[in-house]
C-alpha cells in the first residue's frame, strides 16, 4: 500500500507541477479583497448555519424515539463541532448517554472519541487524556473502524500537544507518541486515497522536513475536495504550513487566505487561519488589515468559546494593537506636521487672496466697462444684422419680381405680336367678305362668341403654361397647404382649375378680387366663393392661408425657358 500511495503521489506531483507552469501569477491584493467581502456578509453566513442547528433542534425536541434522538444530537454535534464548542461537547455527551441507555456500547466509545477529539481541538487536552483513558483498548478488538478511530484521536491529541508545546524535550516525547499510533494506523491499513492517510502522510513528511513530500500528498487531498468547503479550509491551511517550511512566502499567504475564505463563508467560528493570516500581515507591515483580521477572528474565538483560541489571539492581537496604536501615533505626528504646514499655507493663502481681491476690483471695473463697450457693439450690430436680413429679404422679393416680370414681359411682347397677326388675318378674311359682299357670312362671323371663348382658352393656356414654368411645385406645395380631402388634382390634358388660378394670380400679387375678376372673366362673387372654398379646406389658420401662397416658391426657381409656346388659332399669321 506503501509503495502505491508513493506512486500516486509521484504522478500527482508531476500532474501538479504541469499546472503550476501554466498557472496565472498570484494576486494577493485580490484575494484579501475577496476575504474583505465574505467578512463583510458573514453574518448571512452565520445566520444560514443558525437555521440548520434550529431545523435540528426543533425535530429533537419533537421526538421521543432515542434513535432519532441520538441521530438529532449527532446532526447538531456536527453543527456546533467547529461553531460552538461547549455546546458541540453539550450534544455528544447527550449522545454518549443516550448510546448507553439503549446498550449501544461501541456507539458510546465512538462518541467517546469524538468528545476526547473536540476537547483536544478545543485546548483541553487533559480531559481529552482522561476521556481516552476511559476506554478499553480491549473492548475494541475486532472492530478495525473503531481501533483506527481510537488510533487516529490519540495521534491527534498528541500532535496538538507538539505543536503547541514550548518545552524542547516533552514536544519531542509528543510527536514519537503521535507516530506510534500513526504507525498502529498504517498496520490496521486505510483505503487507497483516504484523506485520513493522506493527512498522515503529509504530517509526518512536515515533521520529518520534507516539504516536497509534504506538498506531494497535500495535492493528493486537494484533488478530493470541494472548494469553498470545511473540508477544503482544513487542507488548504495544511498547504499553507507546508508552503511556509518551503519559504515560499506567496503561496503560503494565498493558501492560508484561501482557508480563511473558506471558513468565513462555512460560518467556521474555530478561526486558526484568521489568526494565522492577521500575524503575516502584521510582519507585513499591512497593519490595518491585520488589526479588522484579527479582530473578527477574537469575535469568532469568543463565539467558540476555547481557552486555546483566546491563548493563541491574544497576543497577535496585542501586538497588532500596539502597533496599530503606534501607526495611529505616527499618523498623528504626520497630521500636526501637516497641519502647521497648512496653518502656513492657509496665511499665504489668504495674502495672496487679500492681493488678488484688489487685482479683481480693478479687473471688475475694467470688465464693467468693456461690457458696456461689447453691449453697445452687440446693440450696433445686432440693427445691422437686422438691416441686413431685411435688405436681404428685399432683394429676393426683387429679384423674384424682376424674374417674373422678365418672364411676363416677353411672353406679353410675344403675345401681342401674335395677336397683331391674328387682327390681320381677321382683317383680310373681313376684307375678302366684304368684297365678295358676303354679307351673310360677315355677319355669322362677328355675331359668334367662337372667336372669343377660343382667345380666352389660348390666353388661359399660355397663362398656366408661363406660370408653371415659374413656378413647377407651386400646385404640391399649395396642396400641402390643404386638408387631403380639400386638396386639387389637375385635368389630364394639363392647365390649371380654376381654384388653382385664381390662387395663381394671388401667388403673383394680383390679390384684388375684381381684378382676378375681370381677367378670368367671372363676377366678383364667384371670385370671393372660390377664395372661402378654398380657405376653408385650409390646414392651420385660415386667416394666414393667402400670404403663405404668396410664399411659395420664394427660393430661387429655375429659370424658365427664354420662349414658350404661342398660342394657336385656327389659322397662322401670314
Amino acid at each position: 500500500m506503501k509503495k502505491n500511495i508513493t506512486l500516486l503521489a509521484m504522478v500527482l506531483a508531476l500532474t501538479s507541477a504541469a499546472a503550476e507552469a501554466g498557472a496565472p501569477a498570484i494576486d494577493l491584493e485580490q484575494e484579501y479583497r475577496k476575504l474583505d467581502r465574505a467578512i463583510e456578509q458573514s453574518e448571512t453566513y452565520v445566520q444560514q448555519r443558525e437555521q440548520r442547528i434550529a431545523t435540528f433542534r426543533a425535530a429533537l425536541g419533537a421526538t421521543a424515539d432515542d434513535g432519532v434522538q441520538y441521530e438529532m444530537c449527532r446532526n447538531l454535534y456536527e453543527q456546533y463541532r467547529p461553531y460552538m464548542s461547549d455546546s458541540a461537547l453539550h450534544y455528544i455527551e447527550r449522545c454518549i448517554t443516550l448510546a448507553e441507555r439503549t446498550g449501544q456500547r461501541a456507539r458510546a466509545d465512538e462518541c467517546r472519541m469524538l468528545q476526547a477529539y473536540q476537547c483536544a481541538e478545543s485546548g483541553m487536552y487533559l480531559e481529552a487524556a482522561d476521556i481516552m483513558g476511559s476506554i478499553n483498548e480491549q473492548t475494541l478488538a475486532g472492530d478495525e473502524g473503531l481501533q483506527r478511530q481510537y488510533y487516529s484521536t490519540l495521534a491527534h491529541l498528541y500532535r496538538e500537544l507538539g505543536y503547541y508545546s514550548k518545552v524542547p524535550a516533552l514536544q519531542a516525547r509528543y510527536y514519537a507518541l503521535q507516530d506510534q499510533y500513526n504507525r498502529k494506523i498504517d498496520a490496521l491499513g486505510l483505503p487507497q486515497g483516504d484523506d485520513e492517510a493522506l493527512q498522515m502522510r503529509e504530517l509526518e513528511c512536515y515533521v520529518a522536513g520534507d516539504t516536497q513530500g509534504a506538498l506531494r500528498y497535500s495535492d493528493m487531498r486537494l484533488a478530493h475536495v470541494a472548494r469553498g468547503t470545511h473540508q477544503y479550509a482544513i487542507v488548504a491551511f495544511y498547504r499553507y504550513l507546508d508552503y511556509t517550511q518551503a519559504g515560499d512566502s506567496v503561496q503560503s499567504r494565498y493558501w492560508v487566505t484561501q482557508s480563511a475564505l473558506s471558513d468565513v463563508e462555512n460560518a467556521i467560528m474555530d478561526q486558526g487561519a484568521m489568526w494565522e493570516l492577521a500575524n503575516r500581515l502584521m510582519a507585513d507591515g499591512d497593519i490595518d488589515r491585520a488589526y479588522r483580521y484579527i479582530r473578527f477572528a477574537w469575535q469568532c474565538a469568543h463565539k467558540f468559546n476555547t481557552l486555546k483560541r483566546s491563548n493563541q489571539i491574544s497576543p497577535v492581537l496585542t501586538a497588532i494593537s500596539d502597533g496599530y496604536e503606534a501607526s495611529l501615533q505616527h499618523r498623528g505626528r504626520q497630521l500636526l506636521v501637516m497641519a502647521v504646514a497648512a496653518s502656513l499655507l492657509a496665511a499665504l493663502l489668504l495674502a495672496a487672496l487679500l492681493y488678488s481681491m484688489g487685482q479683481r476690483k480693478k479687473l471688475a471695473r475694467t470688465q464693467r466697462q468693456l461690457s458696456q463697450i461689447n453691449s453697445h457693439l452687440a446693440e450696433q450690430s445686432a440693427q445691422l444684422a437686422e438691416q441686413g436680413s431685411r435688405l436681404h429679404a428685399t432683394n429676393v422679393q426683387l429679384a423674384e419680381s424682376n424674374r417674373i416680370k422678365d418672364e411676363y414681359v416677353g411672353r406679353f411682347i410675344h403675345l401681342c405680336s401674335f395677336y397683331i397677326d391674328r387682327l390681320d388675318e381677321m382683317r383680310r378674311r373681313v376684307g375678302k367678305m366684304v368684297k365678295s359682299r358676303d354679307l351673310d357670312a360677315l355677319y355669322k362671323f362677328t355675331e359668334a362668341g367662337e372667336l372669343r371663348d377660343k382667345n380666352l382658352r389660348d390666353l388661359y393656356e399660355m397663362f398656366d403654361s408661363t406660370f408653371l414654368q415659374l413656378f413647377p411645385r407651386f400646385v404640391d406645395d399649395f396642396n400641402a397647404l390643404l386638408r387631403p380631402e380639400c386638396r386639387v388634382t389637375l385635368p389630364e390634358q394639363g392647365g390649371l382649375t380654376t381654384d388653382v388660378r385664381i390662387f395663381a394670380l394671388i401667388r403673383l400679387g394680383i390679390d384684388d378680387s375684381s381684378r382676378i375678376a375681370d381677367f378670368l372673366h367671372y363676377s366678383v362673387n364667384t371670385i370671393y366663393n372660390y377664395r372661402a372654398k378654398v380657405k376653408n379646406g385650409a390646414l392651420g389658420d385660415r386667416d394666414t392661408f393667402e400670404a403663405r401662397v404668396k410664399a411659395i416658391g420664394s427660393e430661387a426657381a429655375p429659370a424658365p425657358s427664354p420662349t414658350a409656346p404661342a398660342p394657336q388659332g385656327d389659322h397662322e399669321p401670314q
